[in-house]
């Protein structure tokens, strides 16, 4: 536990001020280089980290794919001055996908008869889902193809972003801490034991509650925001939970406990975001949504 609590603090003693004072691109590139590192985890989790051209590969074009979205000298910006480019942008990303199924595509050729097919094409989409979701928070920490902020104190979806991070774990808290009192149904004993009915709900509700109040102090008690935010809330703690369950799955189906060890205590950075991957996704949804995206 003391483990646990000293890397927590270490943790946010140099995330805090990397989101508070870094620029855009450098937060981009801190992003990237997490994608990069869940995709190792993950060939790591598969019995694949010894494909070391395939594992590299897919780790760079992560990385390259996270950074290209979402930097000054990234499409993105290019877009600002071209915009009659746009449908180029918007197919950038199959495009970034189709060069990795080229690269798995080979390495099931070459290593075939040695590497099983099923465990690379598990690991492609595996590699997908750590692209869609590290970018998803890359491009919460910058203006994207909108506007380039050079720092991200000036981004208005630096706000979302907090909002990405905080939610799975005061969910996660809440959750634990009511199921330890009042759980007794067990939610998916097959994949977390340990977490019950009682302790999601419970978890999802006070997260909605939680996140009402201190819009309530910030931007005022009116009820129709209100309901918005409670609504939100509660749809992306459980997305979290989903998120929190798709990781144990792969886990529990290659008997691995954790991802990695980069966090003592923790596990890997994928036992860190499993639950925000699918967060900061459905974020990017809802800030598009007029309604939504008013709200802050």
């Amino acid at each position: 536990m003391l483990t646990r609590i000293i890397t927590a603090v270490v943790a946010l003693c140099l995330l805090i001020p990397i989101l508070l004072f870094a620029p855009a691109w450098a937060v981009v590139c801190v992003w990237g280089l997490l994608g990069a590192i869940a995709v190792f985890e993950f060939a790591s989790c598969l019995g694949l980290k010894k494909e070391y051209p395939l594992v590299i590969g897919a780790m760079l074009l992560t990385a390259v794919y996270v950074v290209f979205q979402n930097t000054r000298w990234g499409y993105s910006a290019w877009l600002i001055a071209h915009p009659e480019f746009e449908l180029f942008w918007r197919d950038s990303s199959l495009m970034a996908f189709s060069l990795l199924a080229v690269l798995f595509v080979i390495a099931a050729i070459v290593r075939h008869g040695k590497v099983p097919a099923d465990r690379l094409v598990m690991l492609y989409g595996l590699c997908v889902y750590a692209c869609i979701g590290f970018e998803a928070m890359a491009s919460l920490s910058s203006l994207g193809v909108a506007v380039f902020a050079e720092n991200i104190r000036q981004s208005k979806l630096c706000t979302y972003l907090w909002i990405t991070l905080c939610i799975p774990w005061v969910a996660d808290t809440l959750a634990y801490f009511t199921g330890r009192f009042f759980g007794k149904r067990k939610l998916c004993p097959n994949i977390s034991p340990k977490k019950t009915v009682e302790g999601a709900i419970g978890g999802v509700a006070s997260t909605g509650i939680v996140a009402v109040v201190v819009y309530g102090f910030a931007k005022g008690w009116d009820v129709l925001p209100l309901v918005g935010v409670f609504a939100a809330s509660v749809l992306l703690a459980i997305v979290s939970i989903f998120g929190d369950l798709f990781a144990s799955v792969v886990k529990r189906h290659f008997d691995v406990k954790d991802y990695g060890k980069l966090f003592p205590g923790h596990g890997g950075v994928m036992d860190r975001f499993d639950s925000t991957i699918p967060v900061a996704v459905l974020m990017n949804v809802l800030i598009y949504i007029p309604f939504f995206g008013n709200l802050i």
